[in-house]
């Protein structure tokens, strides 16, 4: 399968999440839950592959974008679900993280995921409002 395994991020305990990218954009992409101390790029064949099927397709809170230079991100809505389409405003947000290279994160705050274009999410890329890459 063509995929891309990218390790998009890991918790104080070192539970991460595991992002499968499909080469072809319009197929759909899967996370999966990567254990502590697993490593993406010690996955032999079979363990990419268990771990692919035990993933799961993106939600409506997740999506990725590819940046003008070919940068793989993914944007992941946060904040309390019940506060989607600005009931809450000021409890949600996008948090933005590139994959495919060490760069900052973008938090955008009062943005709701689904009513925002790709473009205006990245669009602060190059804005000096993102926090330090973590493992949050």
């Amino acid at each position: 399968m063509p995929w891309t395994l990218f390790d998009a991020g890991r918790t104080a305990s070192g539970l991460g999440l595991g992002y499968f990218v499909r080469d072809d954009p319009g197929a759909g992409d899967r996370r999966a839950a990567l254990a502590p101390g697993m490593s993406v790029a010690e996955l032999d064949d079979e363990g990419f592959q268990r771990l692919w099927e035990a993933g799961r397709p993106l939600t409506a809170t997740e999506r990725r974008l590819v940046g003008d230079d070919g940068a793989v991100w993914l944007a992941q809505s946060v904040g309390p679900v019940w506060a989607d389409r600005g009931v809450a405003a000021g409890a949600v947000g996008v948090r933005v993280r590139c994959l495919s290279s060490e760069r900052p994160v973008i938090v955008l705050n009062g943005v709701v995921l689904a009513d925002t274009p790709d473009a205006d999410l990245l669009a602060r890329e190059s804005v000096d409002e993102g926090v330090p890459p973590s493992s949050d």
